[in-house]
Order: C-alpha cells, then structure tokens, then sequence
C-alpha cells in the first residue's frame, strides 16, 4: 500500500493496514510545510504507548501534567503554532485539528494527573475509553485529511497537465486507454474533477477564484473532447486542433487559474 493509499485508509477509519516501506532518506513526499506527516501520525499514536508505560511505572519519562496538558509543547503542537497556522491557517480542518488537538492533550493530561495521585485503574480506564480516545483518533484522522487534501491537489494539477500527452498517444495509436467523448467531455471524471468536487472544493470552495477554475475546467473538457471527436474523423486535424485554437487556450487557462487560486490563498493568510 502506498503512503497516500495509507492517508485515505486513515480517513475511512481502516488504518489498520501498514503502509509500504519507505527507503531511508526517501520520504521527503510525506513532508509538506515543514511537518513530516507520516513522522507525526506515529509520534501521535505513540503518546498511548508512553502513557501506558508510565502508569505501569516502566517509563523513565518525567511527564508533567502542566506540560503535557498544553498543545503547544510536542512537535505536532509547535509545528500547529508555527508552520502549519502559515500554510493552512485559512483551512477548516486546520482549525478543526488544532481544536482537537488542544483536547486530546488536556484528556492526556487527566491520564497523567490520575496516575501521579495513585489511581492507576482510573488512569487506565480514561486512557482506553471516553474523550481520550474519541480526541486521539479524530487527531489522527485530520491530520491524514490535511495531507491528502494537500497531495491530491498536486496530484489533480500534475494530471490536468498531462492531459495533452494522454490525447496525442490516443489520436496516433501510440495508448491503450479506451477514450470516449462522452467521458472525456465531462468535467468531473478526471482526477482535477474529482478534486474540485471533493475535498478541493472543501478547502476552497467559498472562494470566487475557485469558481473560476471550475467553469476553466468544465470548458477545458468539453474543448477535450471535441478534439477527441475529430480524431474519429481526421487525426491530423485533432493533433493540430492539440497545439492551436480553444484546446491549449483552455488548458492553459485551467493551469493559470489554479494557480492563481493557490496564490490568492496564501496572500490572504
């Protein structure tokens, strides 16, 4: 399974599953505004593990409840304050995280505080039901939220961009897809379309520049597939249609509104 596979098994709930293995020195695509996130779901999940250790008394961990109450004191909740408020500041499951967060550590910190008075069952029972758990998990789950969001929407622009390259290996029986009009015509099969509608849309979806990159994208389709109707009847024609007129006009609308979205985003941070 794959690292970005791995995130949206997280979201779905089926984390279970282990990702691939990742070489040493090659997961800089998990790393995104300074926080590698793959590094930050283990050291998350791992806080149930420390606890646990500490209230067997097998920890050599001076935890302090006023320290492990605070969200802002483990690398997730410096990263929160810090690189992640400038990147994503002006995201929804941002703040969400964040808020979610900040409860998990103070359930953390009623664990600890119950462990330090001599109530080990009652620390246990907190660690293993109730808020502590519920915090935990949906940290976990935005957390994987945030990556994808951010992954598939680099994923949705590389793939418009290749768009060309798919059309003209089509249009010379160089491919071994099986493109339809009535497919390629749509806005909302490809992987950018699926984006747009989906978590994309989440992110930006109240903005008017991203209203504008879903009536680009739209034209840019129907541009597609009429390209791809004349192949049916003049292949040279369809290839030319490719590198001249309303095609490449429209991609490259598709690709200076997109950007344009992302730079509006990050001047209004």
């Amino acid at each position: 399974m794959g690292m970005l596979d791995w995130f949206k098994g997280i979201m779905r709930g089926d984390s279970a599953v282990e990702p691939a293995p990742v070489a040493a020195g090659d997961d800089t695509g998990m790393e995104l505004a300074g926080l590698n996130f793959k590094t930050a779901v283990d050291a998350h999940m791992k806080w149930k593990v420390r606890l646990e250790s500490y209230i067997a008394g097998t920890s050599t961990e001076q935890l302090k409840v006023d320290v492990v109450c605070r969200d802002d004191q483990c690398p997730l909740g410096k990263w929160i304050y810090d690189k992640g408020g400038e990147k994503f500041g002006f995201s929804e499951t941002f703040f969400d995280m964040k808020a979610h967060h900040a409860h998990f550590h103070r359930c953390a910190g009623d664990v600890l505080a119950a462990t330090q008075s001599g109530d080990a069952a009652a620390a246990l029972k907190l660690l293993h039901s109730g808020d502590y758990v519920k915090a935990s998990e949906r940290v976990k789950m935005l957390l994987a939220r945030m990556f994808v969001m951010a992954s598939e929407g680099k994923e949705a622009i590389d793939s418009h961009v290749k768009w060309k390259a798919r059309l003209q290996a089509y249009i010379k029986g160089d491919s071994n897809e099986d493109l339809r009009v009535d497919t390629v015509s749509r806005d909302d099969q490809c992987t950018l379309g699926q984006w747009l509608n989906g978590i994309g849309g989440e992110r930006f979806g109240q903005q008017p520049a991203f209203s504008v990159v879903r009536s680009r994208h739209a034209h840019f389709h129907r541009c597609a597939g009429e390209v791809l109707a004349m192949a049916q009847q003049d292949k040279a024609r369809a290839l030319h249609m490719l590198e001249e007129g309303a095609y490449p006009d429209a991609s490259e609308q598709v690709a200076e509104s997109i950007v344009s979205l992302f730079e509006k985003q990050a001047t209004a941070i």
